[in-house]
């Protein structure tokens, strides 16, 4: 692609990455001279008309156009000044806007994105964009769906986060509908700084540092978790209740954990607390319990070489029989069989 030079340090600096998004590349005056879209995929194939889909009679662009052997990211930026027709495609994709405004219509809703809004969007979902102007630079930054059992990487890093996996069944429960999910990260300074370290690892070191990329990638949606929780706790203003400080308390304190002691500790009465935590993350305090109490089992299955009855123990389970239970009805299959496929 016909971009400025980057400097022939190692690393791309943050200036040097400004210029390079803003620069208008020799797609972009073809597309700003006829409003038409230019393919600027070199491994596609010329006739566009094979990438249409028979199901959904629109364009599917399959993952091969964009991932490599052994790659799992591929980043570009959006060619401004044409619309891009409407799509699909069988990867994840995340659209940060790094500056000025852009409009996608999504499954046929129209939405609005401004500067620091970062668009998750699933798998076959159809999408099109509006064309930019000079000054809106969207960041496309596509995952190659294997990398990830599900959308968020929380899932596949086993993380021990309630908010992780909370935010986790906010997106699937969202994506049962219109399958994409807005962050709006303005209030984020970490969102964009992660975003400009993602870019100038992957453009400096021309695709080498996949392990640096996959791990801006997790820091990125971890952020994510602290923004939905922080918005959580905004939209439900009458409680003025901290939802990330009450689930990082119960992450911390699940084994012998009360409704009353939670209550207690943070100056609420216990009805009105779990109700308010059901509003916020869907659950409450006792599914949310129960919850961190797998996570930990399912963590000590794999990690240890513990008796069942030590991990039912060592898990806040008052039995290991419930634990069996709970286990089983939770992960679909007995905790020996996970800690066997695991």
């Amino acid at each position: 692609m016909n971009y400025p030079q980057v400097s022939k340090e190692l690393i791309m600096n943050l200036e040097e990455l400004d210029i390079y998004l803003r620069h208008i590349n020799i797609f972009e005056k073809k597309q700003r001279e006829t409003g038409i879209s230019v393919n600027d995929i070199s491994s596609a194939n010329k006739n566009i008309n094979t990438y249409i889909d028979s199901k959904f009679n629109i364009f599917r662009f399959p993952k091969s156009l964009f991932f490599s052997k052994g790659e799992n990211i591929y980043i570009n930026k959006h060619n401004r000044f044409a619309p891009m027709i409407e799509h699909l495609h069988d990867f994840i994709e995340m659209t940060y806007i790094y500056s000025g405004t852009c409009t996608q219509t999504i499954n046929g809703k129209t939405v609005q994105l401004t500067k620091g809004s970062l668009c998750v969007l699933d798998r076959d979902v159809p999408h099109s964009i509006d064309a930019l102007g000079e000054d809106d630079i969207m960041i496309n930054i596509l995952i190659n769906e294997e990398t990830f059992s599900s959308l968020f990487l929380f899932r596949n890093q086993n993380l021990t986060s309630l908010e992780a996996n909370i935010l986790a069944d906010v997106f699937n429960k969202q994506t049962n509908h219109d399958r994409y999910v807005i962050f709006d990260t303005t209030q984020s300074i970490a969102i964009h700084s992660l975003i400009q370290l993602l870019l100038t690892e992957y453009w400096s070191y021309q695709h080498q540092g996949s392990e640096f990329l996959s791990h801006y990638i997790h820091l990125i949606m971890l952020e994510l978790v602290r923004i939905y929780s922080i918005n959580a706790t905004k939209n439900y203003h009458s409680s003025k209740i901290k939802i990330h400080e009450i689930l990082a308390f119960i992450d911390n304190n699940f084994r012998n954990l009360k409704l009353e002691t939670l209550a207690r500790h943070f100056g609420y009465n216990p009805t009105y607390l779990s109700n308010t935590l059901k509003k916020s993350t869907g659950k409450n305090f006792q599914e949310i319990l129960l919850e961190r109490r797998l996570m930990q089992a399912a963590d000590l299955l794999k990690s240890t070489d513990f008796t069942m009855d030590t991990i039912a123990f060592e898990s806040g389970f008052p039995s290991t029989s419930y634990f069996f239970r709970q286990f089983k009805k939770h992960y679909n299959c007995t905790p020996k069989v996970y800690r066997k496929e695991n």
